[in-house]
């Protein structure tokens, strides 16, 4: 086994496997006035830089011991985060995210600074250059967050950085103008829901989306055993979920929190008519030739074909709708509860076991169900 360095000598080791193969490790170990050891181990490129870096720690200066707390790269630490800290606590598609931007527009600049010595002046022109690049203002945007967040990491919980130094990404970009969202009124809903031009399936996709408010990748994922017509009632207990190279699984809703969502008498009837004689499994909204959910863009393709045929507003996506719905109960409906509304709409904090496939309506279900039919009849 090999040895490791001890006190005041240190070491310049090539790394041999692993994902960083051809690099320099120095490792060294050090004793503070209180009599504590404190071992450091750090990556380098070449073994010129490692070994210039180990000299410095051995002229025992306080300063430079301190400086080589907070001396990782940018670069080192955003690896080690992902490897360490953000896998298993971070939606796989949110790290490709990260990983992507970073590897994009920042690590090149910034990759090999060390965190304590980012310069705020180098940061402000490398966001300026970037959007004369042609980089999207949201883009941008993330992109801050994520070095910021990263850097914040550094500085607590893990003490890379002393808490002394502020952080260099905290600077203001330009962000983009914020779309303006689309809510009809329920004289509009029911008109588009109503349209003539729209066949059975595409009704009832409009219609589960603005009379029950369901998010995108849930109403992708319904089958027929989830319209509970009996109770007024649609579970929901699974959706689509998207990756970042585009594949499809169907898995819970989410934050893994079911929920039932109320049928109004009116998206009853439109639901009945279109889903009554399917089977149990069936998906409400398949695949061409299978029973899968459909891919996202068809998805999209189809809702566009519906905002044409009903004369929705140009800009109108599946979220407006969600939007649509919420605010007609928010704003309409004050005899609703608080607790019911979130419940109903999916933002309570409460856990799956709310989905109680036997349980009758509750009477906040039934209070919500009358009002839904009082606006929408």
């Amino acid at each position: 086994m090999a040895k490791r360095a001890e006190n005041n000598e240190g070491s310049c080791k090539l790394i041999l496997k692993g994902a960083s193969k051809g690099k320099f490790r120095v490792q060294y170990t050090f004793e503070d006035d209180m009599g504590r050891k404190s071992r450091l181990s750090r990556t380098f490129h070449t073994k010129t830089d490692g070994n210039d870096f180990l000299r410095s720690l051995k002229r025992g200066s306080k300063t430079e011991v301190a400086k080589v707390v907070g001396g990782i790269s940018l670069g080192d630490w955003f690896d080690w985060l992902v490897e360490n800290d953000w896998e298993g606590n971070l939606m796989e598609k949110t790290i490709q995210g990260r990983k992507q931007r970073f590897n994009d527009y920042a690590r090149e600049t910034f990759g090999y600074t060390p965190l304590v010595r980012i310069d705020p002046l180098k940061v402000s022109a490398l966001f300026k250059k970037l959007l004369a690049d042609g980089v999207g203002k949201a883009t941008l945007v993330e992109l801050r967050s994520d070095l910021v967040r990263v850097f914040n990491q550094g500085v607590s919980p893990y003490q890379r950085v002393p808490m002394s130094v502020a952080n260099p990404f905290r600077l203001p970009v330009p962000r983009p103008a914020p779309r303006v969202a689309v809510a009809l009124t329920p004289k509009e809903v029911c008109k588009a829901v109503a349209c003539k031009d729209l066949d059975p399936e595409r009704r009832a996709m409009l219609a589960i989306l603005l009379l029950g408010g369901v998010r995108l990748g849930e109403q992708m994922a319904v089958t027929r055993r989830q319209l509970r017509f009996e109770d007024d009632l649609i579970v929901i207990d699974k959706a689509v979920r998207i990756d970042s190279k585009g594949k499809q699984t169907v898995e819970l809703p989410k934050k893994d929190k079911t929920r039932n969502v109320v049928m109004c008498s009116k998206l009853k009837a439109i639901l009945w008519d279109y889903a009554k004689d399917m089977e149990p499994e069936d998906l409400l909204w398949p695949a061409l030739f299978e029973n899968k959910p459909r891919m996202r863009k068809l998805v999209y393709a189809t809702w566009r074909t519906i905002r044409n045929d009903a004369k929705l507003p140009e800009k109108m996506t599946p979220q407006d709708c969600r939007l649509t719905h919420a605010n007609i109960i928010e704003k309409l409906m004050p005899e609703v509860s608080t607790t019911t509304y979130k419940e109903h709409i999916g933002h309570a904090s409460v856990g799956v076991t709310e989905a109680n496939y036997t349980r009758p309506l509750s009477t906040a279900q039934t209070i919500l169900h009358d009002s839904l039919d009082r606006v929408f009849r």
